[in-house]
């Protein structure tokens, strides 16, 4: 549906995005995303994933010129929502994955709102669906 080479079935969209932070990033390591999100998913990142020594960046998806000065050796996904809920803003997929892949480091995105019917990103670059 989405594109990519392999998938994995979890019984929830709140459960696939630690799922997917967390397979990749442990204490001690950061990542970037998008400031509007789904209010639960910001949660776990501002105030949950700190307790497990993740931090989370915020870049607003209107000033991704910002995105590329938070990474950092230390980061280790670009993660947002395709389009933003509750806000209902389109990231610019692309131009996400140029910044975040021209420093190593890959593109998370949640597409719960347009769904693979609307919107594939991955083929916009992005990395992890």
């Amino acid at each position: 549906m989405e594109g990519g080479v392999a998938a994995l079935a979890l019984s929830s969209g709140q459960a696939a995005t630690p799922y997917s932070i967390q397979t990749i990033a442990e204490a001690g390591d950061n990542f970037i995303s998008m400031s509007t999100l789904y209010g639960g998913t910001y949660n776990l990142f501002a105030h949950t994933f700190p307790q497990m020594g993740l931090e989370a960046r915020f870049v607003h998806p209107d000033n991704l010129d910002e995105l590329a000065s938070k990474i950092d050796s230390k980061t280790k996904a670009v993660y947002c929502e395709s389009v933003g809920n509750p806000a209902g803003n389109v990231v610019d997929l692309e131009k996400v994955a140029d910044i975040a892949h021209a420093h190593g480091v890959p593109v998370i995105v949640d597409n719960t709102v347009p769904s693979p019917y609307l919107c594939r990103p991955i083929e916009w670059g992005c990395d992890i669906v």
